[in-house]
């Protein structure tokens, strides 16, 4: 039992890597076979639904693995400002280290198939809808009404994504360095 989850892993955790690089119509899937190094018909055993499963699946991979990263950077902060830097930062190391070929684990794949696929759009819309959530606790957590927060997490998701989309074409971190500088500001002002 423990070969076949770590083979289902395996999957997923390739699937969210060429989804990031490549998006969701430019991965196939023999390249996710390739990547992760399953077996085909384990493919079909935990996939039954084909593509598309291992699309959702892996978007709620990527949720996950955001979701926490969100929730350490709130945890290990002592300010809005601190948790902010640690967000924008994290991002960027990440996106650097990947040789700009990853941003967002969802970004390309909600982009690609939030209009056509409702399953991968639902998908696409539970993750951004559970990282505005869990930046709005953080907020709060530091200090920020609810309402404060509720806008405030908005528009630092909506920087974030922007600037990594910004710093991956620009193969450049300057893009989130400056989100940064603007999410410092977005956070002191929303606590006047």
């Amino acid at each position: 039992m423990a070969k076949d989850a770590d083979s289902r892993e395996k999957t997923l955790s390739a699937a969210v890597k060429l989804f990031s690089q490549r998006g969701y119509h430019g991965t196939v899937l023999q390249d996710i076979l390739d990547a992760g190094g399953a077996p085909r018909g384990s493919l079909y055993f935990h996939f039954p639904k084909g593509k598309e499963q291992i699309g959702e699946a892996a978007v709620q991979l990527g949720t996950d693995g955001v979701r926490q990263f969100i929730t350490d950077a709130a945890q290990t902060s002592g300010n809005v400002q601190a948790f902010l830097v640690k967000l924008a930062r994290g991002m960027a190391a990440s996106l650097e280290r990947s040789g700009y070929r990853e941003g967002c684990p969802v970004a390309t794949t909600a982009l690609e198939t939030a209009a056509q696929s409702d399953v991968l759009g639902r998908a696409a819309r539970t993750a951004f809808q559970t990282w505005e959530q869990e930046i709005k606790r953080a907020l709060i957590s530091f200090g920020m009404t609810a309402n404060q927060a509720d806008r405030t997490a908005t528009a630092v998701l909506s920087q974030l994504e922007g600037a990594l989309l910004l710093a991956r074409t620009y193969r450049s971190l300057e893009p989130m360095q400056r989100a940064e500088k603007a999410l410092l500001v977005l956070g002191r002002e929303a606590l006047k």
